[in-house]
């Protein structure tokens, strides 16, 4: 006997359902072990760690304040927090984690240095979660250490193409910079130079030096070797008196002058310009050179009538200082 059209029973929906269900227990279970994944790495005290390393290595200033929590002031302390690092920090690893307590746990990290090994540790602390289900960090200890920097004979340095003035030449400025870190440091201007020196930061909260050796630019010596040769040329010998004004040379007649005292140079004094024992001053020291002169005198004692013609040594010398704008001033 056949059915009727309608009453056959409609087919079990079950396997759709199954189908459909497990999908979704596979996107559930994928998603926690990508959370759980990221939260073990990425999102983790050590990746954190690792992260703001990688914005300091690769120069990235901004980031690695926003990551470090450190806001740079105006303050000539804070001169080099957002200079970028020269880099080079090499196979960065993770050594090893301490739990503290509280949220709080030491992060330290090993690298390579121009081929030395060398590590950093890093106090962080739990932030709460981004997203609802990521783990969030924080420095619990600013990731920064100190940068004592010694301009010698000069008030300023250069650092990745900047100027630094500091308070004085010869003194030691203690700068806080983001560890780790290297600068390479040196000056260069219209007067003074200094071959470039490296210096590296590396432990959190450590503190390391360097000192910039200023030296005169021969320019230095040049143009005040041309400043003096012009002033005894075209101002002192063209004086026809024993005593010109406001030049180095000069000679005392005791007899009486009967003639028009005539000057003119045989040595030039050769400058050099060296540093002085006081800070931020430079000097020419004590050097000779040889005006002639050539006038006719009579004897006072029993009258008789002669000529002078004799070289007449001298010396000059100089103290200077130079201002953050170049221009110097001589003392």
């Amino acid at each position: 006997m056949s059915s009727a059209v309608g009453e056959r029973g409609a087919a079990p929906r079950w396997p759709t359902v199954a189908v459909w269900g497990g999908a979704a227990l596979l996107v559930v279970v994928g998603f926690v072990v990508t959370v759980a994944a990221l939260n073990a790495t990425v999102y983790s005290a050590g990746g954190f760690a690792r992260g703001y390393v990688d914005a300091v290595d690769r120069g990235d200033t901004s980031s690695a304040l926003t990551l470090a929590g450190v806001e740079k002031t105006d303050e000539l302390e804070d001169a080099l927090l957002d200079v970028p690092s020269l880099g080079g920090l090499e196979d960065v690893r993770e050594l090893s984690q301490l739990e503290l307590g509280d949220g709080t746990r030491t992060v330290t990290l090993g690298y390579t240095l121009d081929g030395v090994p060398a590590q950093s540790q890093f106090v962080v602390q739990r932030a709460g979660t981004r997203f609802g289900v990521f783990r969030a960090w924080r420095f619990a200890q600013a990731p920064t250490a100190i940068l004592a920097v010694t301009p010698e004979h000069d008030s300023r340095f250069t650092v990745d193409g900047r100027s630094v003035t500091t308070a004085g030449g010869d003194v030691a400025t203690r700068f806080e910079v983001l560890a780790p870190s290297r600068f390479e440091l040196s000056h260069s201007s219209t007067y003074l130079e200094a071959p470039a020196v490296e210096a590296s930061v590396l432990s959190v909260g450590a503190s390391s030096s360097a000192t910039v050796a200023t030296v005169a630019r021969a320019s230095f010596s040049a143009e005040l070797q041309q400043q003096l040769d012009d002033q005894l040329d075209d101002s002192c010998v063209p004086q026809t008196v024993l005593l010109p004004a406001g030049c180095p040379f000069g000679r005392q007649v005791d007899d009486r002058v009967t003639g028009t005292p005539t000057w003119s140079m045989v040595d030039y004094p050769q400058l050099v310009v060296e540093p002085s024992s006081t800070p931020g001053q430079w000097l020419v020291r004590d050097v000779p050179g040889t005006a002639h002169l050539v006038v006719e005198a009579q004897s006072l004692f029993d009258g008789v009538p002669y000529t002078i013609d004799e070289d007449v040594p001298f010396t000059v010398s100089y103290d200077m200082t130079i201002s953050p704008d170049d221009q110097i001033t001589f003392g």
